[in-house]
């Protein structure tokens, strides 16, 4: 078996991104599409990229210790934040949530802040 070139290896991993959505998400997060597209997350130490047709999202028993400047930036869509069960998150930083004309809810449960 010969060795696949660096450049193919590249491409086929980032090729399931181009494909409208697929690829964003990684495990431990979790897409579910009804009527709006939520993507639910649990056990994370970061921000992962997500789909930019998120409406809802969800963190739960995460560890991050920081939400940063314009975290959802890549996000016109979104809607609802909800975290839950965070006692590592220890700052906001300024414009965490900057620009997100669609807010409607940004809900804190157990957080320690």
């Amino acid at each position: 078996m010969r060795p696949v070139p660096l450049l193919q290896l590249a491409l086929l991993l980032g090729l399931p991104r181009s494909l409208g959505g697929k690829g964003y998400v990684s495990l431990p997060c979790e897409c579910h599409q009804e009527e709006d597209f939520r993507v639910t997350c649990k056990d994370i130490h970061r921000i992962p990229v997500l789909p930019p047709g998120t409406q809802t999202l969800k963190f739960t028993e995460t560890h991050l210790k920081t939400i940063p400047s314009h975290a959802f930036s890549n996000l016109p869509n979104i809607s609802r934040i909800y975290l839950s069960i965070d006692t590592a998150l220890q700052r906001l930083e300024s414009h965490s949530f900057y620009n997100l004309s669609k807010m409607t809810h940004i809900t804190g449960m157990d957080v320690l802040w």
